[in-house]
């Protein structure tokens, strides 16, 4: 069988219809230039069957958990690349979960950065307002670990979905509280800004995820 034979037979198929409904502008060009060089017809072929493949996925793909509970609150790219980083996250099968795991991560960060603190306070013992704003800033991280989330995410368990969303709130909003003690303190550095961000964007996400429980929105 030669490759115009080919050609035409590909042309009249049900195959043809289906790759052009796909393929679209790329289709007619590689239909065209197997038309005028008939030998190049199978690899012309197999680079569109290749292609369509791509956009059919493309195109059938739906948004996963991650991206629904992300799309409706704020900080949507925030969101999406903190609980991607987390495997847990990526394997959940619903809101709730996903609110255990941010609260979670709010724990962790401010217990890392707690541990910090410290070592922080040493290196910085001969700028007094650095350490100063050093020891206040290990009071707001204890309350955010201790007091804040941790009673989240009991609250969270008792379905208290309101109660949970604002002690992620304030567990979040004393990283900028921390951030603003070098502020008053020593604003010319703050050692611990990294981390007071971060403090900050986890409870941000994470009282949108628990709002979504409260709203029923999935």
């Amino acid at each position: 069988m030669t490759h115009a034979t080919l050609y035409n037979m590909f042309v009249e198929s049900g195959v043809s219809q289906y790759l052009e409904n796909i393929g679209g502008m790329l289709y007619q060009i590689i239909l065209a230039l197997a038309k005028m060089i008939p030998s190049l017809f199978p690899v012309l072929l197999l680079l569109l069957i290749s292609t369509s493949q791509c956009s059919a996925t493309s195109q059938h793909k739906q948004p996963d958990l991650i991206e629904k509970s992300c799309s409706i609150i704020a900080g949507y790219e925030d969101c999406v690349r903190i609980l991607r980083s987390d495997r847990r996250a990526i394997k959940a099968t619903n809101v709730k979960e996903l609110a255990y795991i941010i609260l979670d991560l709010c724990i962790a960060n401010a217990t890392v950065t707690l541990g910090e603190v410290p070592k922080l306070r040493e290196k910085y013992k001969k700028y007094g307002k650095i350490e100063k704003a050093l020891r206040r800033c290990a009071v707001e991280y204890k309350r955010a670990t201790k007091v804040y989330f941790r009673k989240a995410v009991e609250q969270l368990g008792k379905k208290s979905y309101l109660e949970a969303q604002n002690l992620a709130h304030i567990g979040g909003a004393l990283g900028t509280s921390c951030e603003q003690e070098f502020y008053f303190q020593a604003p010319e550095y703050s050692p611990l800004w990294p981390r007071n961000h971060d403090l900050a964007v986890l409870g941000t996400v994470a009282e949108g995820i628990v709002s979504l429980l409260r709203l029923k929105k999935f």
